[in-house]
């Protein structure tokens, strides 16, 4: 039985490089669209690399051409809603088999602005009629703590967000990968909406415990205000839009709409990875130890 064509988006990014690694590992050379391909030279020679960009539709239509089965995301900036539509179409053209979407836990629900942004994404994909898979996942652990909050966790000993005791769930991007790569080769997914969280729901305090833990150094939780995280987001040049969407962020773990699913160990038969192990691995390179 041959295997379906396959086209990753966002192939070098947080979770598209880790889609295109648990295909791979099944046994499957996906295909990978990049803007940059001097991006994606750790694919060379193994993968086909297929140049294009998804603000430029023109560019699309040789992309997709005889895929069957897509994965399809953009970065979370303002021109996102664009270039999935972008992509959604040329998908459409080509007469693509099963998208799966990228989209985020909150989805049209938490607000501006890149909940609104992912909330109309996926209006577009259903009235589009190609089956599809959404799934919307959790904060991601390479994000908590924010990678900012790295240099106060180093050169202070604290963590500083403004959530309250308000409980966070997130999600290790390897087990995002994972079950992108899973739905993509099964059927029995179509129409289907996953929220995707590790079992892990902590507050800010419990999160700075562990990393304390972890790095065999005392370290702190502060509740910051929203007025002076924002006013650290600015000053070290986090984009206004960036800025924003952390704040409502925030907003949302203090009103407690944060949560956890089976979603991860239903799809692929175990559960998946805590916090504990992801720190184990990586809190050491965050930290810059």
């Amino acid at each position: 039985m041959s295997q379906p064509s396959i086209l990753i988006t966002g192939a070098t990014g947080t979770v598209g490089s880790e889609v295109v690694k648990a295909l791979r590992e099944q046994g499957h050379k996906p295909k990978v669209l990049v803007r940059n391909p001097a991006k994606a030279v750790s694919y060379n020679g193994a993968l086909e690399i297929l140049e294009a960009d998804l603000l430029q539709p023109t560019t699309l239509d040789h992309a997709f051409k005889s895929i069957e089965r897509a994965f399809i995301m953009a970065p979370p900036t303002p021109e996102m809603e664009q270039m999935e539509a972008n992509a959604f179409n040329a998908a459409l053209r080509a007469g693509v088999k099963h998208i799966v979407y990228l989209s985020n836990f909150g989805a049209g629900v938490f607000g501006p602005p890149v909940w609104d942004w992912h909330g109309n994404s996926e209006r577009k994909l259903r009235a589009l009629g190609i089956p599809s898979t959404i799934l919307r996942p959790a904060r991601f652990m390479t994000d908590t703590p924010f990678p900012f909050s790295w240099i106060g966790i180093k050169e202070y000993g604290t963590l500083s967000e403004a959530t309250g005791e308000g409980k966070i769930s997130m999600i290790d991007p390897r087990d995002i990968g994972a079950v992108a790569a899973k739905i993509l080769t099964s059927g029995g997914h179509e129409g289907q909406t996953y929220e995707l969280t590790s079992n892990d729901l902590l507050s800010g305090s419990e999160i700075a415990a562990k990393i304390s833990a972890e790095l065999g150094k005392k370290v702190g939780f502060i509740d910051s205000t929203p007025g002076d995280s924002r006013s650290l987001m600015t000053r070290i040049g986090i984009p206004d839009f960036v800025v924003e969407t952390i704040l409502r962020y925030c907003e949302t773990v203090r009103e407690g709409r944060w949560h956890t699913t089976n979603s991860v160990a239903e799809i692929l038969g175990k559960p998946p990875r805590d916090f504990d192990a992801w720190l184990r691995d990586k809190a050491a390179t965050f930290s810059g130890g």
